[in-house]
């Protein structure tokens, strides 16, 4: 009996990897540090802050950073693999097995995931039925997160110009040619703008997925069934949500390791 083997570039999954750790201890916990380190003691001078204000500001930032980085970790060390053959369902031809329905191979994975929702580039690892929690919670969390870090740094950045001058250092940055017209030297001040134009990114990037992900699970579907409408179905929101986030979804949405299991009924392994 001939076997089919998934061709997936070897490159592809070199960077694939190395895409998910630089965002996992270079990029989250970088952008961290720079906010408690150089912006918040920056405001806090600048502004005056309370004592009272430095505390909850600490804390709503450690806050945040645990909820990005723990739903971030657990997105990606959660299996959602088949372990075993089905004893009903669609046949794989790959895994050569019956798998639960909605279950589908993964050519980077080279396994069935359970409820395959679809492969992310960006922590290396199918979204599914187990970990599917977690990756939108890791979404919605960056999108606050980076609301939030944005306020601050709006008012860092316009701290470092004077008389609106970063508006400019924007265009020129935006607009490269424009320093010919505005010969002023490119300057450390220059890259505060840089990332404050990264947190907006990121709004952008995290918002759009979240809501994108979040609907289809208020839907009842997953990211493949997303493209057939006659597959949506919002009836049963409250049940769809549970079946993702579980049965104590208002401890999940607010602390990683906070225990929320699925109902039974949708344990198909």
């Amino acid at each position: 009996m001939k076997m089919f083997t998934p061709k997936y570039p070897l490159i592809q999954k070199i960077f694939s990897k190395v895409q998910c750790y630089t965002i996992v201890f270079l990029l989250t916990p970088g952008i961290f540090v720079f906010q408690m380190t150089v912006v918040f003691p920056h405001l806090a001078t600048t502004l005056d802050a309370s004592i009272p204000k430095q505390v909850a500001h600490i804390c709503l930032a450690t806050f945040c950073f645990i909820n990005v980085v723990g739903n971030m970790i657990f997105s990606i060390l959660i299996d959602s693999t088949v372990k075993r053959p089905n004893k009903e369902g669609t046949f794989c031809e790959y895994c050569r097995m019956l798998r639960p329905a909605k279950s589908w191979h993964c050519r980077q994975c080279n396994v069935c995931i359970l409820k395959r929702d679809h492969h992310c580039t960006f922590i290396a690892r199918c979204v599914g039925l187990y970990n599917q929690r977690y990756f939108i919670l890791f979404l919605g969390h960056v999108m606050v997160s980076m609301i939030y870090a944005t306020y601050y740094n709006y008012y860092y950045v316009s701290a470092k110009f004077e008389d609106h001058g970063w508006i400019v250092s924007a265009f020129r940055i935006i607009n490269p040619l424009l320093r010919f017209i505005i010969p002023e030297p490119m300057s450390i001040k220059d890259m505060y703008v840089v990332y404050l134009f990264m947190n907006v990114g990121l709004i952008v990037w995290s918002g759009c997925l979240f809501i994108y992900h979040l609907r289809n699970v208020v839907m009842g579907v997953t990211a493949y069934e997303a493209k057939y409408s006659e597959l949506m179905n919002s009836t049963n929101w409250r049940a769809n949500l549970i079946s993702v986030f579980g049965t104590k979804w208002y401890l999940a949405i607010l602390w990683p390791l906070a225990d929320s299991p699925l109902p039974d009924y949708v344990k198909w392994e």
